[in-house]
């Protein structure tokens, strides 16, 4: 019963996936002229759901995660099928740890936060229309896949209080704390340096 996709008439196409059963959106992307439903993807393993991954084991806790409070050990493949052969594909993901491989691409680094990198993967055209993520005690969040031109935003949550963590088209992460009655009490940068405080009276 949630929208995958809407747009105005003549513009742009937006689609969403949805996670924490289906409760909250959890990825909102902005379309490049082939993007569909079918061509992206994104978990930060925080919820119920896979995000269009398909994947086995469990994620595991990690209060550093870049968004969310979980992360993924790369004992295990992660894979995204159905994808157009004829397109080419941007793979993106937070790393803690060991080396991932993406389709025999070779990475492009970001910045560093609090001892999490960004890497990009461009894929074109991949083979039988998969994208394989596997590596060697790699550990990862923040998993992206969609085609190159399109621009995902992302969300993890706090069920019943709010959201605690936006990451933008460019990566850049905002996170959102709360109080013990749940109310929004701090707004802070991918740095943790507060840019927002939120006060309350009777």
């Amino acid at each position: 019963g949630n929208v995958l996709q809407q747009h105005k008439m003549k513009d742009n196409i937006q689609y969403a996936i949805w996670d924490y059963n289906s409760a909250y959106p959890i990825a909102q992307i902005l379309n490049g002229s082939d993007t569909n439903i079918d061509s992206i993807a994104y978990t930060s393993f925080e919820a119920d759901g896979k995000g269009n991954w398909t994947f086995t084991g469990v994620p595991i806790p990690d209060i550093s995660s870049p968004t969310g409070a979980k992360c993924y050990y790369l004992g295990n493949s992660i894979t995204k099928s159905g994808l157009n052969t004829s397109l080419a594909y941007v793979v993106s993901y937070w790393k803690k740890s060991g080396t991932v491989n993406v389709n025999g691409t070779t990475p492009t680094a970001g910045r560093t936060v609090r001892g999490w990198t960004y890497y990009e993967h461009k894929v074109s055209g991949p083979v039988s229309g998969l994208i394989t993520v596997s590596g060697t005690a790699g550990i990862i969040d923040e998993l992206r896949l969609y085609p190159v031109g399109a621009q995902m935003t992302t969300y993890t949550y706090k069920p019943l209080v709010g959201t605690t963590s936006q990451c933008d088209a460019n990566n850049r992460i905002t996170y959102f704390d709360y109080d013990q009655f749940n109310r929004l009490f701090l707004v802070r940068d991918q740095d943790y340096n507060v840019i927002k405080r939120l006060g309350y009276t009777y």
